[in-house]
């Protein structure tokens, strides 16, 4: 299979994961037949929502040294499972400034409290992991986009003392610690790496045990947009674009409305992004996305948390992906990042011991991968919807199938379907009269692409 996909006329192909199977390709032909009524999923592809950005998944620190821990052939079967010309076509990625969770251990970019000008600033760590993953896979794909979120300020600007268990950052050190992350931006792009966006703040209502940071709506926009978006502001014209929020998604209504209260945050805030962990919560991004039209919404972290779990039932977690990319691409959201793209066996290397699931699982000491059903139900959508593709609607005559559909920029159309019950679910596909019958077995995933 090769995708992303071209336009197919009258053609259609059609791909299929079931329990059994990982990725199943077929092929049918539409047929004329104005009468059909029944058991029906319609599509109109004139009737357009948002634009995508892309897919993808992060580069963590964790990524990056579990990848270089294998061999030189295993890291490039690694790279094209992502990145290749029958991978997932990710396209959107994440990354994290300074570190995170996910990283072998705290460490900043400036340490010297006294260093005002910056000039002990140095990414040494970055290069030694995280800069040649994010290299080597933009060497298979050159339009790999970025989104960069940092987890804590350096611990001599927080008034806790330390990286880890939250605290707040000082309004002392607003300026410079906006000019860490424009600092980064900058040397990130001298090694050949573009990032085209920046989040405030990881998870800023959340005190963990390892790399965290507090910020109130209030905070969360002063810093934005009387700092940040000033550093910011490159003097060659190249922007680098501000998202807020950055957590869960039950809080988006509130916290998005405070943030994005005044005029001067609605000019200088790109867009909103989000986590899955508390649910569903479609009906909140729908209404966030009412309510600010011209802000972008990128679903920015989601995982199967506890690996030691992960193996009980994978398409059950499989589907829990699949639905919450179909939930919140129906609600209006432009992009979709996984979590971690690898981890090792025991699901890390993580500093606070806070292990996870990821789609492909590496075995450093045997130089193996296991690649998981999650994988693949993330492709059926990754490799058929283009950046740049608009979503169109979908009509379903059950709740039994879940469904959203794209038309993409090179003209071609595509649809994901879910079932996600124990029984088959008969439906016949239809654009104006033309028609095609198929059925979707229990607890499979299809990608319809015309």
């Amino acid at each position: 299979m090769q995708c992303f996909t071209t336009g197919y006329g009258h053609n259609m192909k059609y791909y299929v994961t079931n329990i059994s199977e990982n990725f199943v390709e077929g092929s049918k032909e539409f047929v004329s037949n104005p009468g059909s009524e029944m058991k029906q999923i319609k599509v109109y592809p004139s009737v357009t929502y948002q634009t995508m950005l892309g897919m993808g998944a992060a580069f963590t620190e964790a990524a990056a040294y579990t990848w270089s821990k294998m061999s030189r052939r295993k890291r490039n079967e690694l790279l094209d499972v992502y990145f290749g010309k029958n991978g997932s076509h990710y396209t959107y990625c994440r990354t994290h400034i300074q570190s995170c969770d996910f990283a072998l251990g705290n460490y900043a970019y400036v340490e010297d409290a006294a260093d005002a000008k910056l000039r002990t600033f140095q990414i040494d760590r970055d290069k030694k992991y995280l800069i040649p993953l994010i290299k080597a896979a933009l060497k298979k794909d050159s339009h790999i986009s970025l989104l960069a979120s940092p987890w804590s300020p350096p611990s001599f600007m927080k008034t806790n003392g330390e990286m880890n268990h939250g605290g707040k950052l000082k309004k002392e050190y607003y300026e410079r610690w906006a000019s860490i992350i424009a600092k980064y931006v900058q040397e990130y792009r001298k090694s050949g790496i573009t990032i085209q966006h920046v989040t405030v703040q990881n998870e800023p209502l959340a005190t963990q045990t390892w790399d965290s940071c507090i910020f109130t709506a209030e905070e969360e926009r002063e810093y934005a947009c009387t700092c940040l978006h000033k550093a910011l502001d490159s003097p060659d014209g190249e922007k680098t674009g501000i998202f807020i929020w950055d957590h869960n998604k039950e809080k988006l209504i509130e916290r998005a409305g405070e943030t994005l209260a005044s005029n001067d945050a609605a000019e200088k805030i790109q867009g909103i992004a989000f986590h899955w962990y508390t649910g569903d919560h479609f009906e909140e991004v729908r209404e966030i996305h009412r309510m600010f039209p011209d802000k972008e919404l990128i679903m920015s972290e989601g995982c199967v948390e506890y690996s030691r779990n992960s193996a009980k039932d994978p398409t059950a977690y499989a589907e829990i992906y699949a639905h919450d990319i179909i939930g919140n691409f129906n609600a209006g959201t432009n992009a979709f990042i996984d979590w971690n793209m690898y981890l090792d066996a025991q699901g890390g290397p993580n500093h606070a011991g806070n292990y996870c699931d990821a789609p492909v699982m590496c075995d450093t000491e045997t130089d193996t991968f296991t690649i998981q059903k999650s994988y693949y139900y993330i492709k059926h959508f990754s490799s058929f919807i283009q950046p740049g593709a608009k979503r169109i609607l979908l009509s379903r005559y059950t709740d039994r199938i879940e469904g959203t559909a794209f038309s993409n920029p090179d003209g071609s159309k595509t649809a994901v379907l879910l079932n996600k019950t124990d029984e088959p679910q008969p439906f016949t596909f239809c654009e104006t009269d033309k028609t095609c019958d198929f059925e979707l077995a229990g607890h499979s995933i299809m990608t319809v692409c015309w």
